[in-house]
């Protein structure tokens, strides 16, 4: 049986059949209401939004002022301190560590390669899924800009300003510096003919014991990045470690450099500076190895099995390495003091090297040192021997050619805005490796990235920070820290403006012995937060500071004399660690017939130990040494006069060599020798965790100028210790002038200083006071609530129909009249301003003051106009010749002129807000407010006072007139040596 339905004929119901055929005429035009009505909404709705987009973002902070969005101490005010830096250090675990360490560390990840861009990938989507960053969907692309495009700086300059992002952000900014490649090479030793008799094989054998080494063996060649491309050949000359005395112990023997091939060993100062020397001596090439020599007591030599299959270093491995000549400038060679867009005008790169070099393994210089036969001369006197300054008989030829072209390079960054816009703390870690960088740089990305799950948690809890946290990835840190210096480039005014201080991580675990360096002024806060930091041991009563002793799990028992002691050897804290054979008790034992210590490493190394003892004795008591340079806060520091600090766990010569640069950095060698169970991983990510933190969160920034100040007399010291070695025709009398003349300017900062830390006590003591009588600010609480009824998520629905962004008022919130209280040089008038408006803002949304406060002022009615009399008729003119008179009109009564306030055009957003009697309590409460400001940018612009624009003679790119790389250390000294330069 067949059913013809009417066209109008619904179907409702298949469980009542006797109802379905049913008209629904009413229904129907019921639905088409509710239908028009929503989308009449809608349109309005958005219409509504779309056209207060602009307004927003021009007067955005007066909006959200008129809204009355003042935030709750629900959310905003401070978690008490104990509880927010005991969650943030109960976040680090061992379980996130080791899963980044497989995501990073299994791979090469060379700057500018698809695996770097990969890489900066899953860090910015870790950044967005921790900080509560939405992401943008699938369809659209993420953000990534080209640095020097609006978007880009847009993303770091809005986040100071009042109208910038209330919520957290993450980016990538892509910069495009010349960087270079491998290509071909070979080193050979040649007969007279040119005829090769040896060759190198330059690889690292890539053992199966540790298969991610295996597996990458020739993923990425040894060579030095940014290395000439080119040729060289001539006889051999060994020149130690390449420094600038070593080159003239080899002049003064009579040994002439020009046209010959230099072999140095790694160590002792950045291998940049030794292709320089040799450079400009007139060397044709450069070889550079690691030499066994420098790895202390853990060697072959010794009895230890080589890497994979004992502690020893595996005699195959090659660091890799930048041949940059740091001293003159970082970053990209061709843009020196400008960013590298990806259309910027080039010069060509006067900091990197015109003769080849080449790193190779100790295996291959084993062989070439055997063509120069005795290295050293006999002892002399004083039992030192000396370069013997001899060159082999053979020639060497070195080839190394190599790619160069501009590469991009991505700088992966996050930012969390606080109260306080336009002060920023900015942490850091480069990402880029040579290859699988599991201690270079992989360790410092794990505890990077555990300080952000941690920073995370926190917000989740409803914290925010007091000031602005910058968050960054570097790039190309490996080729000459070149990520870091396009971005300070790039934005030197703006890091110059707001910083507070960089702390930068590199590597965290390669060794046993803790160490920091950082600015004077963060000298106390970082051995401070050290101390409340537990030991990666978890040996009870020890802290993060007492782990600057350790000495590593090979230390035997009693001194090791060098040249060697016969005997049984024992050896402590080496349960985790293989390559010894026997184990007795706790301990682990290995006899051998005589151990064997390089004196000169062994001298240097309790040299170094015992000049931070004593200095830790002395006046300034902190034990945290200055900042040198390789790494990324070289600019920040050195260029732009920002407050660093770095800090890592280093090897001693009782660790497992650290196989740096080479493809067994790896991961089974960090979780084998460096550290089993990523416990050190996490003490730094506590640790520096703790310092942003209290740098972010401390009312009064801890920088300690009166430490700094103190420490300038040691830095005289040392300088002046140095004079009776220089030659006196270089003037020493007027450097000593120049040197009392700096003594006494130094005296008067050191009083200076001291007057700036008792307005520090009383700024902060006051503020503190005032802060406990202030009202609570409602609003927050009621909000939230408010985003769960159907009305407000309509509207966001809304919202996201019509493109405009969302506005989250919830936890994460910043509330938008606290940046009007972070700026310092608002006059009198904008305070009252201010402290009036927010008064009357309490007594709106609380009555918490009751009937008397002032109301804002309202516009008086305007008196009615009265009408205006009738005007007579003009009676007609009669047509005869005399014009009669024309009767007066009346006159016109006054109108009464209504009293009607003024009501001036806004010319800023302060003009926006109503004009009320300032009350004392508030309008004390902001004065005290700028008064911790102005103390604060003393505070952060301290260490401004160090930076000459002229810049240091010479090497103008670098600024800062107290501490910079050293001309032919690649370390640190102290500018003072500019008086004698």
């Amino acid at each position: 049986m067949s059913l013809t339905m009417d066209p109008e004929v619904q179907l409702i119901s298949p469980k009542h059949p006797s109802s379905l055929l049913r008209r629904p005429e009413k229904h129907l035009t019921t639905r088409k209401f509710l239908t028009r009505l929503a989308c009449l909404l809608v349109i309005i709705y958005g219409l509504r939004y779309l056209a207060t987009i602009h307004f927003n973002s021009e007067n955005g902070s007066v909006l959200l002022l008129q809204e009355g969005w003042i935030s709750s101490p629900t959310f905003t005010a401070s978690m008490p301190t104990k509880v927010k830096e005991d969650l943030f250090l109960s976040v680090p675990n061992t379980g996130n560590a080791t899963a980044s360490a497989k995501q990073y560390s299994k791979h090469p990840h060379l700057a500018g390669s698809l695996e770097d861009y990969h890489d900066a990938l899953t860090v910015l989507e870790f950044l967005q899924t921790e900080l509560g960053i939405t992401p943008r969907p699938p369809s659209h692309q993420p953000p990534i800009y080209n640095a020097g495009t609006p978007k880009s700086r847009a993303q770091t300059i809005a986040l100071t300003s009042r109208l910038g992002p209330r919520s957290p952000q993450a980016w990538i900014d892509v910069y495009y510096p010349y960087l270079n490649t491998p290509l071909d090479r070979s080193l050979d030793i040649v007969d007279e003919t040119g005829k090769s008799i040896w060759s190198a094989d330059l690889r690292e054998d890539g053992n199966e014991g540790d298969e991610d080494a295996a597996k990458y063996r020739d993923y990425i060649p040894p060579w030095h990045g940014l290395s000439a491309n080119g040729e060289g050949q001539g006889r051999l000359v060994y020149v130690n470690y390449g420094t600038y005395e070593d080159y003239e112990e080899v002049l003064a023997s009579g040994q002439n450099l020009s046209g010959k091939v230099v072999i140095a060993r790694y160590g002792g100062l950045f291998r940049g500076l030794k292709i320089k020397r040799a450079e400009d001596l007139g060397a044709t090439a450069i070889l550079i190895y690691s030499d066994p020599r420098d790895d202390g007591f853990v060697t072959v030599e010794n009895g230890f099995a080589p890497y994979p299959d004992g502690p020893a270093r595996n005699p195959t491995s090659v660091q890799r390495g930048s041949a940059m000549y740091l001293s003159l400038y970082p970053g990209d060679p061709t843009t020196p003091g400008k960013p590298a867009y990806d259309k910027a005008e080039r010069e060509e790169g006067k900091n990197v090297p015109r003769i080849p070099s080449l790193p190779i393994s100790w295996m291959n210089a084993e062989r070439l040192l055997k063509e120069i036969g005795d290295v050293y001369t006999d002892a002399g006197e004083d039992g030192r021997r000396k370069l013997s300054g001899k060159a082999s008989e053979r020639e060497v030829k070195v080839v190394n050619h190599v790619d160069n072209k501009v590469t991009p390079i991505w700088n992966t960054m996050a930012a969390i805005p606080g109260h306080v816009r336009d002060e920023v703390v900015i942490v850091g870690c480069h990402r880029d490796a040579w290859v699988l960088g599991a201690a270079d740089p992989v360790s410092g990305t794990i505890s990077l990235l555990e300080i952000v799950r941690g920073l995370g948690t926190l917000l989740r809890n409803g914290w925010k920070p007091l000031r602005t946290i910058l968050i960054a990835s570097w790039d190309a840190e490996e080729y000459g820290l070149v990520g870091s210096t396009e971005y300070g480039e790039d934005f030197a005014e703006w890091i110059s403006e707001h910083a507070v201080a960089y702390l930068n991580v590199d590597v965290s675990s390669a060794g046993s012995k803790w160490d920091a360096v950082g600015s004077p002024s963060l000298a106390h806060l970082i051995r401070k937060t050290a101390m409340d930091v537990s030991h990666p041991s978890g040996e009870e009563g020890k802290t993060l500071w007492d782990a600057r002793e350790d000495e590593g799990p090979f230390k035997p028992f009693g001194p090791v004399r060098p040249g060697g002691k016969p005997g049984l050897v024992v050896y402590t804290n080496s349960s985790d660690v293989q390559g010894l054979n026997t184990t007795i008790s706790s301990h682990r034992i290995l006899e051998i017939g005589n151990i064997h210590a390089d004196a000169d490493v062994m001298e240097a190394y309790e040299a170094s130990r015992n000049e931070r003892l004593s200095k830790e004795e002395g006046r300034d008591g902190t034990s945290v040494g200055p900042m040198g340079s390789g790494s990324d806060f070289t600019v920040f520091l050195q260029r732009l006069g920002v407050a660093s600090s770095d800090q890592g766990f280093a090897g001693t010569p009782y660790d497992a060599p650290y196989h740096y640069h080479s493809i067994y950095d790896s991961m089974r060698w960090q979780e084998v020798y460096a550290d089993p169970g990523y416990k050190k991983h996490l003490a730094i990510a506590q640790h520096l965790g703790l310092l942003v933190l209290r740098l972010t969160d401390s009312i009064i920034v801890p920088l300690n100028t009166t430490q700094y100040a103190l420490e300038l007399d040691g830095y005289l010291d040392r300088v002046e210790s140095l004079l009776p070695s220089l030659d006196a025709e270089g003037g020493i009398s007027n450097v000593r002038v120049a040197f009392s003349s700096l003594r006494k300017h130094i005296s008067q900062l050191q009083e200076t200083s001291v007057l700036l830390d008792i307005e520090k006590i009383e700024a902060e003591e006051h503020f503190k006071e005032l802060l406990s009588k202030m009202p609570s600010f409602p609003g927050s609480l009621s909000t939230c609530r408010r985003q769960n009824t159907l009305t407000y998520r309509f509207k966001e629905w809304v919202k996201r129909i019509f493109g405009v962004q969302h506005h989250r008022r919830d936890a994460f919130a910043v509330d938008s009249w606290e940046s009007l209280l972070s700026s310092s040089d608002s006059d009198e008038q904008e305070d009252k301003a201010i402290a009036g408006w927010l008064e009357h803002r309490l007594h709106v949304l609380t009555g918490l003051y009751g009937p008397d406060v002032p109301k804002p002022p309202t516009i008086p009615d305007i008196p009615d106009i009265p009408d205006i009399p009738n005007i007579p008729d003009i009676p007609d003119i009669p047509d005869i010749p005399d014009i009669p008179d024309i009767p007066d009109i009346p006159d016109m009564p006054d109108l009464p002129t209504p009293s009607v306030p003024s009501i001036p055009l806004p010319t800023s957003t302060l003009a926006l807000l109503p004009k009320l009697p300032s009350p004392p309590p508030i309008l004390e409460f902001i004065r005290a407010a700028k008064r911790v400001s102005r103390v604060n940018h003393k505070l952060f612009f301290f260490e401004r006072g160090f930076i000459d624009e002229g810049g240091i003679k010479d090497r103008e790119w670098y600024r800062h007139l107290g501490v910079a790389p050293g001309k032919w250390l690649g370390a640190f000294f102290y500018h003072s040596f500019s008086f004698i330069e």
